[in-house]
């Protein structure tokens, strides 16, 4: 069963009538987790959802959704009454809000939580293994959001991501939970799709003036024909270990979306962003282990369905 509450913006909480219809979007980048829902509604409660700010959502029990109230509409028509609400997950406080422009002599995890994430009310889990990166600098007109992306992501090859409870997680995904999909797990359409298009064979990082060069390539691109090379151009300063940690992460950002395979099964909830699942389809010819970088629940006329978009086990999701 489907339970669901929003928080008021002058404090407190309303519980939502019984939902007949709602769909749950979550990845771990952007666009970042949405939800649409719609409900039973009374005649004369028109405005009382005005000061709604938040949404939370459970099912059967456990928290399936935590995030920000974009929108509602109340709606008579030849369905009856009905509320529809709408809006987006807790990173969309980091989106819509600009940051600051500033030089950090040395930047750590600390100083990003601090400056970019907690004055929003937005609480950060993990983050221990980042690095401080030194002249680390702010952009104006750059959001919260592509602050704290670009120093995870970049320096620290995590791909910064929101829990089901709002939390911001910065740690790296770890195996999780593991699904297996064969044709008994009622896959009502599947889509199996390969990029070639922007994905980078070799990549160059050269220092500015000085001489040294680190090259990194995808022998399994290069092997399969790809031929399309990038070079990088960092300060004086940067060190080798660190021009290959920047060669590396422009491949792995390269081929984020290289395999998309997407599938359409039977009930809810069956797997979440960065989990592993195994496909096994009768006499399909690309079964194996895959990681889910988006998950779509939705339940309406066609009933309740879960919507896995896979891709590579090691590539940035």
């Amino acid at each position: 069963m489907m339970r669901c509450w929003v928080g008021l913006g002058g404090g407190g909480q309303m519980e939502l009538p019984t939902a007949v219809g709602w769909k749950f979007c979550y990845g771990t980048d952007t666009p970042c987790d949405s939800f649409f829902l719609r409900c039973l509604w009374e005649r004369g409660q028109e405005k009382v959802l005005s000061a709604a700010c938040r949404f939370y959502a459970e099912w059967e029990g456990e928290r399936v959704f935590t995030g920000v109230v974009d929108e509602f509409a109340v709606i008579c028509g030849k369905d009856g009454l009905y509320l529809e609400l709408s809006g987006r997950g807790m990173a969309a406080l980091l989106l819509d809000n600009e940051a600051m422009p500033a030089e950090y002599q040395r930047c750590t995890r600390a100083d990003i939580v601090k400056d970019h994430v907690t004055p929003y009310g937005v609480e950060a889990l993990g983050g221990a293994g980042l690095p401080g990166v030194a002249g680390f600098t702010v952009a104006s007109g750059e959001s919260e959001w592509s602050v704290v992306r670009r120093y995870a992501c970049y320096y620290g090859g995590v791909t910064p991501r929101f829990d089901r409870m709002g939390r911001l997680v910065l740690d790296p995904h770890r195996g999780g939970g593991s699904l297996r999909i064969g044709e008994g797990g009622a896959v009502a359409c599947w889509e199996y799709r390969e990029e070639r298009h922007g994905v980078l064979s070799q990549v160059a990082v050269r220092r500015r003036t000085s001489q040294g060069t680190q090259w990194v390539a995808d022998r399994d691109f290069l092997a399969q024909g790809g031929r399309a090379r990038k070079v990088v151009t960092v300060p004086n300063t940067t060190g080798s270990a660190a021009m290959r940690y920047t060669a590396g992460y422009q491949l792995r950002a390269a081929r984020r979306e290289r395999v998309r395979m997407r599938l359409t099964i039977a009930g809810g909830f069956l797997a979440w962003p960065g989990e592993l699942v195994w496909v096994e389809l009768d006499g399909f010819g690309a079964n194996g282990q895959y990681r889910a970088a988006q998950t779509e629940v939705s339940c309406g006329g066609e009933g309740l369905t879960t919507t896995l978009v896979l891709g590579e086990v090691d590539a940035m999701i």
